[in-house]
């Protein structure tokens, strides 16, 4: 069976971006276990319209068509759908991924969809393919959402998997890595050309408002060995030399995270790691720190959100910032390259409170720093936070890109304080000399990296 797999993105060629990792391990799932060929096509690789699209479905000749992407992709999803449906009205088009699960009335709205996965998709995608081979009813399809004479039926969940060294290794090979190295990766800065995006867990005990939670409230981790063999064939097959590691949660425990560093540092990997996101700071100790220096990171984010300790427990972040401020100063000291992430516009938050966090921010020790308007994604606890205070957002998709969403404000906040508050940040935070000059001594590959943050400094501190 051939099975094309779509990641639909909006086009914007300045937003941050990875790697597909979810239909990359769906596509390396159903080549291994269900003999399957499987094409990849990303829009997030600049791709303007849905023209290439339908020019690389016709070339692949599928027997099924699957699409995912991001809330804020919903309208190019929808698109790309109506247009297959009317190329390719024969094959069948199921969709996946973030958006999919948290809003599957929305995407049935759309007539052109004909199946929905929720959830992690490799148990519950083959068990499609399954179907389609005549080998097993829809009603035994684990996850599936499907049309039924005009009614939507759902099928039982099945439980998320725990035995993640079951699972292949992304699909490297079906995507054009290269491509990936000359647009915007997460993080911005970078120590190595050559990266790959990898993930070494799934879910997250934490409850956090603003999460998705798409992969549960248990954390399931990959064993160290897995992991480190996942880079030792990265490094080798397409010379590797920086891993951007896209965890919810990396370092629930500290054994595993220290066990890994002691296998890269074994294997004298020489490599560069980098943790955009994923790293609890409140829970990172020092050992851990001086291991993954040791193993190669250079950079890593601490998620701070806010300074208000009434906000913290609002939005079930709980972090405890006397801590927290603790490993950024221990972590910075060990010669990494510290980033804090922070929220502005809260539900119920003051002008007080969200000043308080730039005030944090300013104060730390942190090289740097972004300040992001909250965005209630639907499906999340801070969405039904916002309606149970009557209010309601129509947004359009494209103001659910947090990156540069100023349009947005689910505070009390007027929105030009709002506004005013986040760009003020910005100037205040990083117009200090001290820090300016902290952050060029600390910056891998200078001559590239800076006027590229001075334009990423420009549009937040100035425009969004």
């Amino acid at each position: 069976m051939n099975v094309f797999l779509i990641q639909a993105s909006i086009f914007s060629p300045e937003t941050e971006r990875s790697m597909p990792l979810g239909i990359m391990y769906l596509a390396a799932h159903l080549r291994e276990r269900f003999a399957c060929r499987v094409g990849i096509f990303d829009m997030q690789l600049k791709v303007r319209n849905t023209e290439p699209v339908l020019a690389a479905i016709e070339k692949f000749g599928p027997d099924l068509i699957g699409i995912s992407g991001m809330a804020l992709d919903m309208a190019v999803m929808n698109e790309v759908a109506r247009r297959c449906k009317e190329r390719f009205p024969s094959i069948p088009l199921i969709v996946g991924g973030v958006h999919a699960t948290n809003t599957p009335a929305k995407i049935f709205a759309e007539p052109a969809y004909d199946y929905l996965i929720r959830g992690e998709g490799e148990h519950a995608f083959g068990a499609f393919i399954e179907h389609l081979r005549g080998r097993r009813e829809i009603t035994d399809v684990p996850n599936l959402m499907y049309r039924d004479n005009g009614d939507v039926r759902e099928n039982p969940q099945l439980p998320f998997e725990t035995e993640l060294d079951q699972f292949s290794f992304p699909a490297y090979d079906l995507i054009d890595l290269p491509a990936y190295h000359r647009i915007p990766r997460c993080g911005i800065i970078y120590a190595h050309p050559r990266y790959a995006a990898i993930i070494t867990s799934r879910g997250c005990p934490y409850h956090c408002g603003y999460c998705h939670k798409i992969h549960g409230d248990r954390w399931r981790p990959r064993s160290a060995e897995n992991v480190v063999e996942e880079m030792i064939e990265l490094r080798a097959k397409y010379d590797v030399g920086e891993f951007i590691i896209m965890d919810d949660m990396f370092n629930l425990s500290a054994e595993r995270c220290n066990r890994i560093a002691e296998l890269i540092i074994a294997e004298k990997l020489n490599i560069r790691l980098s943790f955009p996101i994923g790293l609890r700071g409140d829970i990172m100790q020092e050992e851990t720190v001086r291991l993954l220096k040791r193993a190669g990171m250079y950079r890593c984010m601490y998620a701070v959100e806010t300074a208000s300790p009434r906000l913290q427990k609002l939005i079930r972040k709980n972090n405890n910032l006397e801590k927290l401020r603790h490993i950024i100063e221990y972590t910075r000291r060990q010669g990494v390259m510290v980033h804090g992430s922070f929220m502005l516009g809260f539900p119920t938050e003051s002008e007080e409170e969200a000043r308080a966090t730039v005030n944090w921010a300013v104060a730390s020790a942190l090289h740097t720093a972004a300040f992001y308007r909250v965005i209630p994604y639907e499906g999340t606890m801070m969405a039904n936070l916002l309606r149970e205070s009557g209010v309601l957002l129509q947004a359009d998709p494209s103001d659910l890109e947090y990156h540069k969403s100023d349009k947005i404000n689910a505070s009390p906040m007027p929105d030009k304080t709002l506004s005013a508050i986040r760009r003020s940040a910005y100037r205040r935070f990083y117009l200090s000399p001290k820090r300016l000059w902290n952050i060029v001594r600390a910056l891998p590959n200078r001559r590239h990296l800076l006027p590229r943050l001075a334009l990423h400094w420009v549009r937040r501190a100035l425009v969004y």
